[in-house]
């Protein structure tokens, strides 16, 4: 740590605080039950996938909690995702990243405590406007793995939720089994705090004018042809399949199926499209860079098919319910209960196939999983493995549909 931030800890730590103290004394009265709180703030700080995975959560909230003004702050870059939500009240935006890094599509992330601060300051404004806070649900739903508590965070204790829990549990400590899908996870969270949870499966919400707009883009598809698409971009470049391999999954889709094959990511998929492009043998059709997450929602509601890296468009295309692979890095004899495992990760509620290296390569065997800087571990998924799994997902879905 540099001497200047370790001579200023003291210093930020009594800033933090004092911020805190200041949330703290808006707050609501204790409650004794999740159903006697009016003002509700779900505070989730992560990307687009988990975002998504959040859905379930603000559903079934609403559905306890029907008059209850419920405000979520969220990372900025996940507005489009929420924009058209029915369960909440007040979207909240926050910056939580500083701007994209060459190659780090989600930028560097700010501190804990830095958002934490900005987190508090942004809930004081909201309860001197529309009353004190009752409960505070969040932030820490993705980082507590190994024998961590979801309900550590201050701002979770200082927000009601301590009270809550001493008030149902007295001494006992929640029960939240960490080793399961996030979704799930995520839900016993509310269910720890005393909510009934009826449904888990996803939802994706979109506006007519991104129907309108997807439909426009895939103009020119046949109709008795399946769409494939393939989701070329990812959170770090260790999850990046090479574009080279994308081009001869496309190729092959195209000979064993027919597939029309539409490639679709963010900005910083560009270059990984025109790889696919240059080494593409067929035509595809390059979306990459040219939607909005509401868009990219309606595209691939319209495919039989989505191809992806372990990244958010693998949960958008499950939560609009189609059929999804994912390559992923997790080597099958990595630690399954990892940040990035399918075991946590994998697409929710749709027919998927997950395609992993058989086994950690040499460099990573000490390792979890993979943590490479670059694409290592996952060059070891083949072109072919990718195709066999494409091909017996769409038969399923053909079968199915008969």
């Amino acid at each position: 740590m540099p001497w200047g931030q370790f001579l200023v800890r003291p210093l930020v730590r009594l800033l933090g605080r004092l911020a805190l103290a200041r949330f703290r004394r808006v707050n609501g009265a204790s409650i004794h039950s999740i159903f006697d709180a009016r003002h509700v703030v779900v505070v989730h700080w992560e990307n687009l996938g988990d975002a998504v995975l959040l859905g379930p959560v603000l559903r079934e909230l609403r559905r306890n909690l029907p008059t209850a003004r419920i405000v979520l702050v969220f990372n900025e870059k996940n507005s489009e995702v929420f924009a058209s939500c029915p369960y909440v009240d007040v979207l909240c935006p926050q910056a939580v990243q500083i701007p994209n890094l060459e190659g780090s599509p989600h930028g560097s992330t700010l501190s804990h405590r830095r958002k934490a601060l900005d987190t508090a300051r942004l809930l004081a404004k909201e309860a001197q406007t529309n009353g004190p806070i009752d409960l505070l649900i969040g932030p820490d739903w993705l980082d507590p793995v190994y024998g961590a508590s979801f309900f550590d965070s201050a701002l979770f204790r200082l927000g009601g939720g301590q009270r809550l829990l001493e008030s149902r549990l007295g001494r006992k400590s929640p029960e939240v089994e960490i080793r399961q899908h996030h979704v799930t996870r995520n839900l016993d969270i509310i269910r720890s705090l005393g909510a009934n949870v009826e449904a888990d499966h996803l939802e994706f919400w979109t506006t007519r004018d991104d129907e309108v707009h997807a439909a426009g883009l895939l103009t020119g598809l046949e109709s008795d042809q399946p769409v494939v698409v393939l989701a070329l971009g990812a959170g770090v470049p260790r999850r990046q399949w090479p574009s080279r391999r994308f081009a001869q999954l496309a190729d092959e889709l195209g000979l064993r199926s027919g597939a029309q094959v539409v490639l679709v990511g963010g900005p910083d998929a560009i270059g990984a499209a025109e790889g696919v492009k240059q080494h593409c043998h067929g035509t595809v059709v390059d979306l990459v860079g040219r939607t909005s997450v509401g868009v990219l929602a309606e595209i691939l509601r319209c495919a039989d098919l989505a191809i992806c890296n372990d990244s958010g468009p693998a949960h958008v295309a499950a939560a609009v319910g189609t059929a999804v692979v994912v390559v992923s890095t997790h080597p099958l004899d990595g630690e399954p209960w990892v940040v990035n495992s399918p075991s946590r990760y994998r697409p929710w509620g749709v027919p998927n196939a997950v395609v992993q290296p058989l086994e950690r390569l040499e460099s990573c065997r000490s390792q979890r999983t993979c943590l490479a800087e670059e694409a290592h571990c996952i060059l070891s998924v083949s072109v072919d493995d990718v195709v066999n799994a494409a091909i017996r997902l769409m038969a399923e879905r053909e079968f199915e549909k008969k």
